[in-house]
């Protein structure tokens, strides 16, 4: 404990461009500490500088660890002397580093910005990255000269040389953010980004336009009217089968793609020929399908449980996102960010009375809707457990891994939803090996009731497609 408080102590001498020669050796273990707290600190700051709700990505931990790997072993290559202290010491620095900046981020402008009239936004983001510069230069040379490299002149010169090389190796990395905000660029966030949107991206031609979201929100109670309008009445006696489905993010297509395309293949498997209610965030379709809001999921399942009957038919509601740890991303540009929570979606269900259902997740983190909807009378399949993510939703893909396991290779008329998942669960372990993933470990939950009632209906089908054939 000395030994950490001496660091911090003399650490802080140096915030101050002040040195303190070393009296003392430290472990190995009091290195990674430090790097420890400096990793968790800078995803502290990406965690509270971001607009909410932000998304959680494991890939932004990666960044950081490459990052300060990196970092550390650029750092050992200017340190002579004393190596394990000053590389905890410049571990220290790092995390005063993160916190002064969220401080800064967090002070009203006029208290470092007295004459806004004439500091403009980008003069001040200039502004404060030399001053951090020369700030940092100053700090980590007062660290080389209490741990005895050079003279004064010498220190700074190496401090200034490893600022530079260390700087421009991180910045060669191909980073990812921690936490995904509202505005979240990729091609701005990694030099390797930026040039393939630069270089080989063509700028999508729509995308520029900001939408009309006071247009957007007029036009909903005539396009969820016109999408009611197409569900077909309830036959008595018949199990029919109803289905929402919801694709929450409109700057990638692969969810509207998969959002059809699994649609479509339900349909063929459990025959929902009474209709389908689209919810598709997406900018091609803001004039002909109502936006996926929490209120427009609300209204679809209000206005199919008034059709449906509640004892025989069954509701499917298919999701198709990008997940955090609270919930479904719902995302329309700059005209409306929320969260789809399993608590909303379970809400909306059992206050509309909707018992029999079948409910599929496609989403990071989407393991948090089997518990919560988890009951006799249905099956909840979701594409990962609460803790992980899933892969597959960039914008030259069909289907996510999921989406392309379970419906474009699992799913058939023959075959049951419980049989495809398993199957669906193989292929993507054996995708997520192949690429050197984290496993996404898809969740099933098949309630015995429903799956029943769902097997008794692929029988009853088969008998009549058997009878028509005679």
């Amino acid at each position: 404990m000395k030994n950490f408080l001496w660091i911090m102590r003399t650490t802080l001498r140096a915030a101050l461009w002040r040195s303190t020669a070393a009296e003392c050796s430290v472990s190995v273990f009091t290195v990674l500490v430090f790097a420890t707290l400096a990793m968790g600190s800078e995803a502290a700051r990406q965690y509270l500088t971001v607009d909410s709700p932000s998304f959680f990505s494991i890939y932004g931990i990666n960044s950081i660890i490459a990052a300060m790997a990196v970092f550390v072993a650029i750092a050992s290559l200017f340190i002579s002397k004393d190596r394990a202290v000053v590389l905890a010491q410049l571990a220290v620095l790092a995390t005063l580093l993160e916190w002064m900046l969220i401080a800064a981020r967090r002070v009203p402008s006029p208290i470092y910005n007295p004459m806004p009239g004439i500091w403009t936004e980008s003069d001040k983001v200039v502004l404060a990255i030399i001053i951090v510069v020369v700030w940092w230069i100053g700090a980590v040379a007062a660290i080389f000269r209490g741990a005895g490299i050079g003279p004064y002149q010498s220190s700074v010169l190496r401090a200034l040389w490893l600022c530079a090389v260390a700087g421009a190796a991180i910045v060669a990395l191909p980073a990812f953010p921690t936490f995904l905000s509202r505005d979240y660029n990729q091609s701005s966030y990694n030099i390797w980004e930026w040039g393939y949107a630069k270089l080989l991206k063509p700028p999508p031609a729509d995308d520029s336009a900001p939408i009309d979201a006071a247009a957007v929100e007029l036009s909903q109670p005539h396009l969820v009217e016109a999408e009611i309008k197409k569900l077909l009445p309830e036959r008595k006696g018949t199990t029919d089968v109803y289905a929402i489905g919801v694709a929450g993010w409109s700057d990638q297509d692969v969810f509207i793609k998969e959002l059809n395309g699994g649609l479509s293949i339900l349909s063929r498997s459990l025959g929902m020929d009474r209709g389908t209610m689209r919810l598709v965030n997406h900018r091609d379709t803001l004039v002909t399908t109502p936006v996926a809001t929490r209120t427009n999921f609300a209204a679809a399942v209000h206005a199919v449980a008034g059709i449906m009957n509640k004892d025989e038919d069954i509701l499917v509601v298919f999701i198709t996102s990008h997940g955090g740890p609270t919930g479904v991303g719902l995302f329309l540009g700059d005209a409306m960010t929320a969260v789809l929570s399993p608590e909303h979606v379970a809400s909306v269900l059992d206050r509309e009375g909707i018992r029999n259902r079948v409910v599929i997740v496609s989403a990071c983190y989407s393991g948090i809707f089997a518990k919560r909807l988890a009951s006799p009378d249905s099956i909840v399949l979701t594409a990962a457990d609460e803790n992980s993510t899933s892969f597959g939703c960039s914008n030259e893909r069909e289907w996510t891994y999921f989406g392309d396991a379970f419906f474009n290779q699992s799913l058939g008329e023959s075959v049951s939803l419980e049989q495809a998942f398993e199957d669906a669960k193989g292929k993507i372990s054996q995708w997520e090996a192949r690429d050197e993933l984290p496993p996404s470990s898809p969740q099933g939950h098949f309630g015995v009731a429903i799956s029943e009632k769902l097997a008794k209906l692929k029988l009853g089908k088969k008998m009549q497609a058997s009878t028509e054939e005679r």
